[in-house]
């Protein structure tokens, strides 16, 4: 079922993240070969298969991560909406807590919109403030 916008389609793609739901990611995903799926520090996926594969393979034995999503910037017409989004996401065990800037992009088709391309960057470094940091030496 198409998502009648692409704030939508975007909402069910970090759901199905947060709940490590492959059906409902599926869901999420235009089935296309030229799909394409970047994660961080990864290579190009192409095609529905391999993206949905290394879903799998990522949510295979996780914890449900906490994750929010602010977005960033939006740019939409008709056909296409190109996403910018930050990512913070929180390990299920909450020991890790990583800052990833993604793009996310929609196409309209058959009456509603889907995910068409995901790119995550690696995760951001985030310095604390001169105060707290350690000396040198």
């Amino acid at each position: 079922m198409p998502y009648p916008d692409p704030a939508a389609a975007e909402k069910a793609f970090y759901a199905a993240f947060r709940s490590l739901d492959l059906e409902q990611m599926k869901s999420v995903w235009m089935d296309s070969s030229s799909s394409s799926c970047i994660h961080p520090g990864g290579g190009l996926l192409q095609g529905i298969d391999d993206i949905l594969a290394s879903w799998a393979e990522i949510f295979r034995d996780s914890t449900p991560p906490r994750i929010e999503h602010r977005l960033i910037q939006a740019s939409t017409d008709e056909r296409l909406a190109v996403h910018t989004v930050r990512e913070d996401i929180n390990s299920g065990s909450g020991s890790q807590r990583a800052v990833v800037l993604a793009t996310n992009i929609y196409g309209y088709i058959d009456g509603g919109w889907r995910m068409v391309a995901h790119h995550a960057s690696l995760p951001l470094v985030e310095t604390p403030p001169a105060a707290t940091r350690p000396p040198l030496h």
